[in-house]
């Protein structure tokens, strides 16, 4: 059975998320015509709700939707579902399309961007799987030329993470291309990617072909900090086959290490000591970066 714990806000309403609805002719519905964020809550606290609001009003502007709140009214409101909500580990998901009106392609010429809310419980990665690693697979990266944006159009991704549920794995890894040594790899279906080469933390650059990760940056911003060797710039299908780790990153998953890519063993298997390094200054910062829902 489904689980509908949570409530939603859909344009000034409270809601189950069972009862919760939308216009039928919402441009969300029909073009993918909108943008989004997903937020965490652990123990009854945001982490890094500013980063991600700024990304959101980023990924508006992108595809000009003039933002329908301030960032202040958007963190009020982010802060009054999760109270309401009560719930201590939860996912916030913020949406926002172009409006609601006759279905045509061009933008509607007095359309209102519609906002819509919810708050559903979310539980961390077990300690077990961590240790373990989780299992990936490669798949082409057939996406959108403009994957920086947090868009709607993630049917890419939902086929991709499909094809590695299929396979009994975690994660879809994308690759681009098939230059020598196998293509590039640009980021996973629902993730950041990182890889451990020659003992250096290395991760796709931010070109326009990967989603700038709001956890992707606090990994990169720790790893610096602690005196660890970053470097950004194309990772190959080669080289990725080859790492001595390989890392995830994600509001979801935080740092998570791959235990296994196309059913071969990374490394030595499980999370590997730099995975483990990461994750734990990583999870040392998030205290600075906390929202409280009660002031």
């Amino acid at each position: 059975m489904l689980d509908y714990t949570g409530i939603a806000w859909v344009n000034g309403e409270f809601s189950s998320l069972q009862e919760a609805r939308v216009p039928f002719l919402d441009r969300g519905y029909f073009f993918g015509d909108g943008v989004y964020e997903a937020v965490k809550v652990r123990d009854g606290k945001l982490f890094a709700l500013p980063e991600h609001l700024e990304r959101f009003e980023r990924s508006m502007k992108e595809i000009r939707i003039t933002p329908p709140k301030t960032t202040g009214e958007l963190t009020a409101l982010v802060l009054e579902c999760v109270e309401k909500a009560g719930l201590p580990n939860a996912m916030v998901y913020l949406q926002v399309t172009r409006g609601v009106g006759p279905r045509m392609h061009a933008f509607l010429p007095e359309g209102e961007p519609m906002v819509t809310l919810f708050v559903a419980p979310m539980t961390s990665v077990e300690e077990k799987v961590r240790k373990a690693g989780v299992s990936c697979i490669t798949v082409p990266d057939e996406r959108w030329a403009h994957p920086h944006i947090k868009t709607l159009n993630l049917l890419p991704n939902v086929l991709a993470k499909q094809a590695a549920v299929e396979q009994g794995a975690y994660e879809a890894i994308l690759v681009l291309g098939t230059e020598p040594g196998g293509g590039l790899i640009t980021e996973a279906s629902s993730s950041n990617v990182a890889a451990v080469i020659r003992g250096k933390v290395v991760t796709p650059p931010l070109n326009g072909r990967i989603l700038p990760g709001v956890s992707r940056a606090i990994m990169l911003e720790t790893a610096r900090e602690a005196g660890i060797e970053v470097e950004e710039r194309e990772i190959t299908l080669e080289e990725l086959r080859s790492a001595e780790e390989i890392i995830l990153t994600s509001t979801g998953c935080e740092v998570l290490g791959v235990g296994r890519l196309d059913d071969v063993t990374v490394g030595e298997g499980g999370a590997g000591p730099m995975t483990e390094r990461l994750y734990e200054i990583f999870m040392a910062g998030w205290e600075k970066r906390l929202t409280s829902v009660k002031s």
